[in-house]
């Protein structure tokens, strides 16, 4: 377990002791104090363990795993002490309660979002609007438990925790949208080509298929000259096999110029095809 996850282990560690001291304000009014420290620990732990993990190279999946839901079960826990807290703390009706149900509808929605691209093989980017809902959503969090200072100081903790709630609801919606929309594909019923290649029976008319997309993969270039030439075959045979990979739709246009537009998965489900028709001409 390295350092990144640790620190992520920690920040869900924090979060049953931060709900603990902000039922413990009921009976020492001093408590928000350490409440509201504890949070802003927790978030800035958010953003310490994802630079070091991508600074020093330590991104491994189980902190892929944990991160995210140490992200959410932060934001809700401090949601939900701010639904709780309401009454005394922003003295605006309903307020929090809107914008916590929009913020978890938008979590759970895109949640699911992402299982269906999972399912369909769809790699999808975080998006920048994202990073920003989170942030907004922290600070307003962080400001919501340091209300209860007395003077100048709890006004203006009022004043941000209302403020960056509300630009964070914004965020939510526009970022939610904005997210869907640019990955549109996903809810498509087109058939991905990993998914049409999986289904297909496929014809090899050469041995050499494999060998030379895999060789045009890892070369980054593609042209029938260049087949020819690094797999020291006949004109028919290279000019066969760019033909079958043009067939196979693995081969775009790209500023007029033929690029290899296959994935590593492709490959893969090829090689796999590829078996099943050696096997199957053998036995015939």
């Amino acid at each position: 377990m390295n350092l990144p996850t640790k620190i992520t282990i920690t920040r869900i560690a924090l979060i049953p002791i931060i709900v603990v001291c902000f039922c413990l304000e009921s009976i020492y009014d001093w408590m928000f104090i350490l409440t509201g420290a504890l949070y802003i620990i927790a978030s800035v732990t958010d953003f310490v363990d994802g630079f070091i993990a991508r600074r020093y190279k330590m991104v491994t999946t189980l902190g892929k795993f944990l991160d995210p839901i140490a992200d959410k079960i932060l934001v809700v826990a401090g949601l939900v002490i701010g639904m709780v807290s309401n009454d005394y703390r922003l003295n605006i009706p309903f307020l929090i309660s809107i914008c916590s149900i929009i913020i978890l509808a938008r979590e759970f929605i895109i949640s699911l979002f992402r299982t269906i691209a999972a399912s369909k093989n769809i790699v999808l980017a975080a998006d920048k609007l994202g990073k920003a809902k989170t942030m907004s959503t922290m600070i307003s969090l962080c400001a919501l438990m340091w209300i209860p200072f007395a003077g100048v100081a709890g006004r203006v903790f009022w004043w941000i925790a209302i403020v960056f709630l509300c630009i964070a609801t914004v965020i939510t919606v526009v970022s939610g949208i904005n997210y869907i929309l640019k990955n549109k594909r996903v809810l498509s019923e087109e058939k991905t080509k990993e998914e049409i290649i999986k289904e297909e029976e496929i014809e090899f008319p050469d041995e050499k298929c494999i060998e030379a997309l895999e060789l045009c993969f890892n070369d980054k270039t593609y042209s029938l000259s260049y087949i020819q030439k690094k797999l020291n075959l006949s004109y028919i045979r290279a000019f066969k096999i760019c033909f079958w990979m043009e067939v196979r739709d693995l081969v775009k246009i790209e500023n007029n110029k033929k690029v290899l537009s296959c994935t590593l998965e492709d490959i893969n489900i090829l090689k796999s095809k590829k078996e099943e028709f050696d096997k199957k001409n053998n036995k015939e």
